[in-house]
């Protein structure tokens, strides 16, 4: 004997609450909107697979598990410590390589001439690839720090411990930043580096007074070489002001004497020509301009000898 059954198999209400459960489940879940924050940037993944990158403002998404999104925040600079960490920020409280050996350890780093010295470092860098950030390596900011600490002991190690700890840290922090930036880009990382700081370089603890000595030392001898070349800087001019004052002066008492000489000339020229013409009455002339500029500084006395007593007369105002 047969029995059949002409309703539905599952009541209708039992429908209704399946699918109000959904909704709420979706809901509660994310819903069917998110929002993307103006510093972020939505990745959208479909059935586990990369489908789309949204912009910063409200969207729709499919329920979970058919669509799922990441929000990256890609303008965002963050930065990565070695050598030291930031306890809080607010009073900023710091462990370094001066209180904590995990942190030495760390900073610890071997120079091109063979020292040792501690190196206290911030990276600095933005999410460039946000796609690239998320999926290409599985832990991120440790394979970024593991690369900065790389580049920074490579980079130190090629250079001296003087450069490092005095005239060569720009150059230091340029070839440690380019050098991250290259491993990054090897790994695909999908990151860019900002900036490269190095917050603190010393030398070990027990030789740290001896390194001082040796950098107060450097700090005055640069000293001098600023106040010797103030000094030359201050005399060279006034040198070559007075050796152009000197030539000026030369060369006024040149034209000068020239000059003169050429009157001279000119006058004895004028001269010989008279004496040609009427060599009696120039020569008579001559005569008497030679007596009167001698006279003119004598002081002549006459004696009278016919007086009965010695009689002198002074004439004229001469200086003898």
């Amino acid at each position: 004997m047969r029995i059949l059954r002409t309703g539905p198999l599952i009541p209708k209400k039992f429908k209704v609450g399946f699918l109000v459960l959904v909704v709420v489940l979706w809901f509660l879940l994310g819903g069917p909107l998110y929002v993307v924050d103006p510093e972020e940037a939505g990745v959208v993944l479909t059935f586990g697979r990369y489908t789309s990158t949204t912009a910063p403002g409200l969207h729709f998404k499919l329920p979970w598990p058919i669509q799922v999104v990441y929000k990256p925040a890609v303008d965002v600079i963050e930065r990565i410590e070695i050598g030291f960490r930031t306890v809080t920020e607010n009073p900023p409280t710091y462990i370094s390589f001066t209180n904590d050996k995990s942190m030495l350890t760390e900073a610890q780093m071997l120079t091109g001439d063979e020292n040792i010295i501690n190196v206290a470092i911030i990276v600095q860098y933005k999410i460039s690839d946000p796609v690239a950030w998320l999926f290409n390596v599985r832990d991120q900011k440790g394979t970024l720090k593991d690369i900065a600490e790389a580049s920074t002991r490579l980079v130190v190690g090629d250079n001296a411990i003087d450069a490092v700890l005095t005239t060569g840290k720009l150059e230091v922090q340029t070839r440690i930043m380019d050098m991250i930036q290259e491993l990054a880009d090897q790994y695909d990382l999908g990151v860019r580096t900002v900036a490269v700081q190095l917050m603190d370089v010393q030398p070990p603890a027990p030789v740290f007074a001896a390194f001082k000595d040796v950098a107060t030392a450097r700090e005055d001898m640069q000293a001098y070489i600023n106040e010797a070349e103030s000094y030359r800087n201050q005399q060279i001019p006034q040198a070559r002001a007075d050796s152009v004052e000197m030539v000026n002066s030369a060369l006024g008492y040149s034209a000068l004497r020239v000059n003169t000489a050429m009157g001279e000339a000119e006058r004895f020229t004028a001269l010989a020509q008279e004496y040609g013409k009427n060599p009696g009455v120039t020569a008579v002339r001559l005569h008497m301009e030679t007596i009167s500029e001698i006279l003119a500084g004598v002081r002549i006395m006459v004696v009278d000898e016919s007086a009965g007593a010695l009689t002198h007369y002074g004439l004229g105002g001469g200086a003898r």
